[in-house]
Order: structure tokens, then sequence, then C-alpha cells
């Protein structure tokens, strides 16, 4: 592929190498999110264990996430974005062999907590070393590439993990990492070029204190609230004092922004308007998209009978859909308002959640594989436009800073519709199950079977009703986003640029 080249040069320029190193990093970091969640049955049979100890491989790995994000604009201050970029690269890919040699539950814990250490701080200094080095009118371009790693990852992580589950050994889901691992190492190595930070920043230790505390009960609370339920009291106890915690949190960043140091969490970044308005519109996209990854497995494996690598396949779709509007939606996004390919996104992804709410025990298959690239083009629309726009007026020094933010509330919101969405898919099967059965007389083994799954049926049903709301409600915040559109010069020498050839 000859990427886009200006006409007054005849080498790759630096700024393409840094889109061909940390789409490496990037890609592996949210792959391995979502490769394991097929791979749970095949972990709870090596380990002899139930799911609610197993569990933990995943909520081990969200709540290290959530105590380390923060800190990436701190450590690539100190250390710079290259030499961290390449250190948490290695923890990752060092975790991820770990974790295929862990021999009991524990052990793996333990390596899914390193490998998280690395895989945390890999997305928000991708953003960071892009955005540095592209200019405003290319960044959507640059985000649209990048977006390759966010939208495929998720789209094969099922399939990916769903075949292993059926065909391999679980370490493997591991495994894999490592090769790719050590090629982005030795690219960031020998390509990245060292940038640090204006200024030095001092750590904040009550910050990080506060926020490291309060995220990690936040997530917490909302991973058992999947499992033992909203009502329980552990749940209830951690969600409640981890919000206190993050409360205390905002009151302590701000006097000490106040007073002219520098916070971990430069929170005046939710000044900034577009900022602010992108990132409620991640949340409620996050929420609905992300979270409701959960029940298509529930719909294709419960109900309609697929194995997980049959389940998985039907992601392919998405994310071939969503690489092809990535790439195309970047060069929109660099010559209009990002809002005009959001709209179309929320669009596209609202008309597919829709389809889904309707679907039934006898959807057919090449329908639903329609839906599923719907869905696609919609999201592929989505997340690069929000990144762009979401930083469109922060200042180069405050990159990290704003990227670790709108990463952690991805995975913040995303952890919630998890929780929600599990919990009430739960509830509202119970309670379709139970209207049925009761206009159901006499009820026989066969017809009770039949039941069970028309009520779960309905239940994804409504759950997907609901993440049809929160597009909507990312649909009015994308309304309010107002971005700065680009000088006539900016758009003259992106004119002049050559375009992409296959």
């Amino acid at each position: 592929m000859q990427f886009s080249i200006s006409r007054s040069r005849s080498r790759l320029p630096y700024k393409w190498l840094v889109l061909l190193v940390v789409i490496f990093g990037s890609f592996m970091s949210i792959l391995d999110q979502t490769v394991i969640n097929n791979a749970l049955p095949g972990l709870q049979r090596a380990f002899s264990t139930d799911l609610g100890s197993l569990q933990w491989v995943i909520t081990a790995y969200i709540l290290t996430q959530g105590v380390v994000t923060p800190t990436t604009a701190f450590f690539a201050n100190r250390l710079g974005t290259k030499r961290f970029y390449i250190i948490a690269l290695t923890l990752f890919t060092l975790g991820s062999a770990l974790c295929g040699f862990a021999w009991n539950l524990p052990v793996l814990i333990v390596f899914r907590i390193i490998q998280a250490f690395g895989g945390a701080i890999l997305f928000p200094l991708a953003i960071t070393l892009l955005f540095s080095e592209f200019p405003p009118h290319q960044r959507g371009l640059a985000s649209g590439f990048l977006s390759i790693s966010a939208l495929m990852a998720p789209a094969l992580g099922p399939t990916l993990g769903g075949y292993i589950v059926t065909y391999a050994s679980w370490p493997l889901i591991f495994y894999i990492n490592v090769p790719v691992g050590i090629v982005g190492i030795i690219m960031a190595f020998v390509l990245l070029r060292e940038r640090r930070s204006e200024g030095r920043m001092n750590f904040d230790l009550p910050g990080f204190v506060l926020v490291a505390t309060g995220l990690a009960a936040v997530l917490y609370a909302l991973s058992s609230a999947n499992i033992s339920g909203w009502d329980s009291p552990t749940a209830l106890l951690t969600l409640s004092g981890g919000l206190c915690l993050l409360a205390l949190f905002v009151i302590v960043e701000l006097r000490i922004a106040n007073r002219g140091k520098q916070p971990l969490v430069d929170l005046h970044l939710f000044a900034n308007g577009p900022f602010l308005t992108s990132n409620i519109a991640n949340a409620f996209i996050s929420f609905a998209f992300f979270g409701s990854l959960i029940l298509a497995p529930i719909y294709l494996q419960e109900l309609r009978g697929l194995s997980a690598f049959q389940s998985g396949l039907f992601t392919l779709p998405l994310a071939f859909a969503s690489v092809l509007t990535a790439i195309i939606g970047g060069r929109f996004i660099d010559r209009f308002d990002p809002r005009i390919v959001l709209i179309i996104g929320l669009i596209l992804m609202g008309l597919s959640t829709w389809q889904l709410a309707q679907n039934t025990l006898t959807t057919p298959y090449p329908w639903l594989i329609v839906i599923f690239a719907l869905r696609g083009l919609g999201l592929g629309c989505l997340l690069q436009s929000l990144t762009v726009s979401a930083l469109s007026k922060v200042e180069p020094r405050q990159f990290a800073q704003a990227s670790a933010l709108s990463t952690v509330t991805r995975f913040v919101s995303t952890s919630l519709g998890i929780a929600v969405l599990a919990t009430f898919v739960q509830s509202r099967a119970s309670t379709h199950i139970s209207t049925l059965a009761q206009q159901t007389k006499p009820l026989s083994p066969a017809a009770f079977g039949l039941i069970r799954k028309l009520g779960l049926n309905l239940a994804v049903q409504d759950a997907f009703w609901l993440t049809l709301v929160a597009l909507i409600l990312a649909f009015i915040a994308v309304c309010f986003i107002h971005v700065q559109q680009h000088t006539s010069q900016e758009k003259t020498a992106l004119a002049e640029e050559v375009p992409i050839e296959a």
C-alpha cells in the first residue's frame, strides 16, 4: 500500500511511521479485552473452578486499567512518550507470555494484572503520539487508520476466541500476542523519535490514591453487580464508596489546579466544550455498543444454538464494514464538521439496534449478517470522529491527559453497560418467562423449554431497546458539539496531498 505522501517528498513522512507503529500496540491491547470472553468456558474446565471465581480474570484486568490509565500523562512527561510506549508494550507482551504459562487461577489473575499495566497505557499513548505529529487537518485520517485496530479487535476477538476454544487450547489466546508484541517493540525502538513534554510534572500522590481506589471500587461494583445483582450489599457499598472517593478526588484536583500546581488529571479539560460534549457522547455510545457485545453471544449461542466459533463469525461483517467507513469517514472529518460523520454513524447504529430489538428465534441468518454489517458501518463513523472532536481544542501538551480521560470514560461506560444489560436481561427474562408460563396450560417439559427461549429472546429485545435510548441521548449530545473548522490554508494543504492508493 502506498500511503499519502506529499508531492514534494519521495520518502515516507515520519508521521506515517508513527501510525504504523502504534497500530500494533493498540490492536493487541483491545483484542485481548474481547478474545478472552469466548474462552471462559475453556478456562473454567482447565482450572476446574466456578464462574464467580473465573470472572476475576476479566475483573482484575479492568480494575488495573482503571488504576493505571490516569497516570499516563505523568509517566509520559517523566520518561518521554517513546520510552514509555516501549515500556508499556513490553509489559503487555511479557504479561501475555506469562498468562499462557499460568498453572492455576490465582497465578493467571496476577499475570493478567501485569498484562493490564501495559495494556491500559497503549491506546492513550497511541492517540498522544499521533496527534503530536499529524496537523489538525489530517487528524481525522490518522484516527481513521488507528480505528482499524480499535474496530477490528472487538470484532475479531469473539471469532478468534471461539476458534481457539473449539479447536485449540486456551494458552494460545495469550501466546498470539507475543510475536506481534515483539515486532511492535522493535518497530517502536527503531522508528519512533523521543518526544518529551514541556515542563516537568510532579506526582500527585493524593490524587492518585483517590482516583485509584475510587475507580477500582466503582469498577469492582459494576463487575460484581453482573454476578450478584444490583441489590447485593457488596455492590452497593463499593459503588457508593467509590463514587464518594471520586467526588473527593474532583475536589482535591481542582484545589491543586487552582493553586497553580500540576494535578494528576487536569479536570479543567471538561471546561473545554468539544471535549466535554464528545465525552458525554462517548459514554453513551460505549454503553450502547461495547456494553451490548454480551447480547449477541446470548442470542446466537443460547437461543439459536450456534457454537462459540460460529457465533464469532457473525462479527466479521461488522469488522470489515467498520474499517471501510473508518477510513472514508476519517477523510470526510478532515474536510467537514465531525458532527456530520457522527450523526450518520448514530443513525446507522440506531437502525441496526432497532432491527436487533426485533430479532426472533427464526430471524434469517443472512438478514442478521446485514444487520451486523450495518452496525459496523455506523461504528466506523463514530470512534475516530469522537477522538477528533474531543481533542479539537485541546493543547498539544495536554494530549496525554485528554486521551487518558477519554479512555477511562470509555471503559467505565463499557463496564456499566455490561453490568446493567446483564442484570437487565436476567430480570426481564424471569418476568417474561413467568408471564408466558401463566398463559400456557398445561405446561409440559417441551413447552417450558420453548417458553424459556421465548422469554430470554424478549429480554434480549428489551436490552437492545434500552441501548437504543442511550444512542438517542448520544445523538442529543453530538448536536451540541462545536468544532472549529479548518483554515483555508489547512484545506489547501490537505487538497495538495496525494490520495492513498492501494
